[in-house]
């Protein structure tokens, strides 16, 4: 696909990275033996890792409407991707917690 405008394409790599980063949180979250996240750290990285993109995106919008150009649909999925892995990491970390604290309340 030949782009007019390429600029638009220098955007993706801010949303690949992070991409990579909610990747690494979530097999951390995963993966965790001991506490290495606690919520506060994990909310915090997820809200920072789906504000910045949602305001690229936004941005990009609003830069793409004044020279009447269409969109990145690959940014729009990048951007998608990174809110699916925000819930999906979340909801992992209160699923372990949880299970941690009643494996805890058994073992008393």
């Amino acid at each position: 696909m030949d782009y007019q405008y390429p600029e638009f394409i220098f955007l993706r790599p801010v949303f690949f990275t992070f991409l990579i980063i909610l990747l690494v949180l979530l097999i951390i979250v995963v993966f965790q033996k001991r506490n290495l996240v606690n919520l506060f750290s994990v909310v915090s990285i997820l809200f920072i890792c789906t504000f910045i993109p949602a305001m690229l995106l936004y941005a990009e919008g609003y830069i793409v409407d004044e020279y009447n150009l269409s969109g990145d649909a690959i940014t729009m999925y990048l951007f998608l991707g990174i809110v699916g892995l925000s819930i999906i990491t979340i909801m992992v970390f209160i699923a372990k917690r949880n299970d941690r604290n009643e494996h805890r309340k058994r073992c008393m």
